[in-house]
């Protein structure tokens, strides 16, 4: 095969790739939605610390450990108590100063890092901890939490 034949095959197949990125840059794009890294299920893993004051005793907030969080665009709920129109409103905190200021709590026991993605929604914050990892800040209790897969996901629960 000579040379000038394999250039022309490779040219050819450039100017073919070139044409099907270009139509593929076309096509509309399916990108992730905004906050779809807190939209889904998560379930509450442990109880990690608290503020000074609550609204919850140490026995209720483990009662709601392995119960699931559901946050969607629309509304958060967890064990039976939901908060509409969520904010999603997301800023980044120093995360010893933050906590200090505005949970009245030490970070220690939290796993966070130096700077933290503060996520406020209706009725509660989120904290993001990691990849599908987060601490849910619920009623004076922090909270870790870990994302469940669309397909592991548990029926929404009733308040007991």
């Amino acid at each position: 095969m000579s040379i000038s034949r394999i250039s022309t095959k490779l040219r050819a197949r450039l100017i073919a790739m070139s044409f099907a990125i270009a139509a593929m840059s076309l096509l509309p794009a399916h990108g992730a939605e905004p906050n779809d890294d807190l939209s889904g299920h998560w379930k509450l893993t442990k109880v990690l610390d608290s503020s000074h004051i609550t609204a919850l005793d140490d026995k209720g907030a483990a009662r709601l450990v392995g119960k699931t969080l559901v946050i969607s665009k629309n509304k958060i709920s967890l064990a039976g108590e939901s908060c509409a129109d969520p904010e999603f409103e997301r800023h980044y905190e120093d995360t010893v100063r933050y906590l200090r200021e505005e949970a009245h709590a030490a970070s220690g026991r939290l796993g966070l890092p130096s700077v933290v993605t503060v996520v406020d929604l209706a009725c509660t914050e989120a904290l993001i901890k990691g990849y599908n990892r987060i601490v849910v800040y619920w009623k004076g209790f922090f909270f870790d939490a870990v994302k469940l897969q669309p397909d592991v996901a548990p029926p929404l629960q009733t308040r007991r």
